[in-house]
């Protein structure tokens, strides 16, 4: 049975797991040990329902960003047609795999590969594997999540078949989501992807056309640009004000982004308004969202972050830190205390950091001591 609700499935996907250890009969008075429950693998656990994760409906072409039993958001997205394509010596089956995945990297406009039924598809030779004409700038849309196995949540530019099962095996998303859960999630979040996987016949090339992405040579490279960037920085705060006080839930993460990437570069005002901001937004899950936004920003430019921390406002840069502890462990599924638990104090040394620097990290270590105790784990040694 397909669920629509995200939080249920999990729920019946982590009660499955339990199951799996224990029968469900009682266990006999007598008898062998129990065999002890294997541990956790922190770098693939079990889906916690009460943490944020992403869930892919194959079935209705949806894709939900949870965030505890609550949908944050949703958009359509295009999944595996469930064609396959033969060629001699090989065969394809474009389907979308269902399961639990976990993201292992991302990347902002990134290339396309041309595999090689691409070629096959559009009736040319194929090249050899390493050749440079394979590769197609912005191929992929705005961003793109990937999950292993040639499996990726990706922007598109043909939006107008989103809601549909139209792709090769990948999850299209619009460019404009596809940055947006770009910047929610992390590495090791999980993606749930569930639902029925329809398995067809031969490909007709009638599909083919359809689906497929047109030869691109001639117009050039089609690198997706944020709207929001013709700004300036001040105009883009101004916005950002604006946006996260709106009724609309999505609009802010486009200003939001185009500063956060700003601030990665060398615009330190970009960085250190977007962090002041912490905590302003209207609502529970609209802060809880953009705590993400912060989150990404210290996960990738750990040293430019903990500079801007100490020279916002005191209440703003008590807000920002404690966002992105919590959003940086929201989404983390792993034992905290693990060795490999991403404590954003871990990514970057404080012996290496200037006295700005060091302030920043101090505030961060108070943030995390404040979540440790929250959620009854004891306090961190010396790092």
């Amino acid at each position: 049975m397909i669920l629509r609700n995200g939080a249920r499935t999990l729920a019946l996907f982590t009660g499955a797991l339990a199951l799996g250890a224990c029968a469900g009969h009682a266990a006999p008075a007598a008898g062998p040990e129990p065999v002890a429950a294997a541990p956790v693998d922190p770098l693939r656990p079990p889906v916690r329902p009460d943490k944020r994760y992403v869930v892919v409906d194959v079935e209705h072409n949806e894709l939900r960003f949870m965030d505890g039993e609550r949908v944050v958001w949703r958009a359509p997205v295009g999944t595996g047609t469930g064609f396959r394509l033969s060629t001699p010596g090989q065969r394809y089956q474009f389907t979308t795999p269902t399961g639990t995945r976990y993201v292992q990297f991302k990347q902002l406009n990134p290339a396309w590969i041309r595999p090689d039924w691409w070629y096959h598809e559009n009736k040319l030779p194929v090249p050899s594997a390493d050749s440079p004409a394979r590769k197609e700038e912005g191929g992929l849309g705005s961003a793109a999540v990937y999950l292993g196995d040639e499996i990726a949540i990706h922007g598109t530019d043909k939006p107008e078949l989103l809601g549909r099962r139209v792709s090769h095996g990948c999850i299209r998303l619009s460019n404009t989501n596809a940055l947006r859960l770009f910047h929610d999630v992390q590495v090791g979040t999980p993606v749930v992807i569930e639902g029925e996987a329809q398995v067809l016949g031969e490909q007709p090339d009638s599909v083919a056309r359809f689906t497929r992405r047109a030869p691109t040579r001639a117009r050039g490279p089609q690198v997706y640009r944020n709207p929001m960037d013709r700004l300036s920085t001040s105009a883009l705060l101004t916005r950002l004000d604006r946006e996260l006080a709106s009724a609309n839930d999505s609009a802010w993460t486009l200003s939001a982004s185009a500063l956060l990437e700003r601030g990665l570069e060398d615009d330190a005002p970009a960085l250190r308004g977007l962090l002041a901001r912490a905590g302003q937004a209207e609502g529970p899950v609209r802060r809880n969202e953009y705590a993400a936004f912060l989150a990404d920003a210290f996960s990738r430019g750990a040293l430019r972050t903990v500079v801007s921390l100490n020279r916002i406002e005191p209440a703003a840069r008590q807000r920002a830190v404690m966002d992105i502890v919590e959003a940086t462990m929201a989404l983390y599924h792993g034992p905290p205390e693990h060795t490999t638990a991403p404590w954003p104090t871990r990514r970057v040394p404080v012996s290496l950091l200037g006295p700005a620097g060091q302030a920043g990290w101090r505030a961060l270590q108070q943030a995390e001591a404040e979540y440790r105790g929250r959620i009854g784990l004891a306090a961190a040694g010396g790092r």
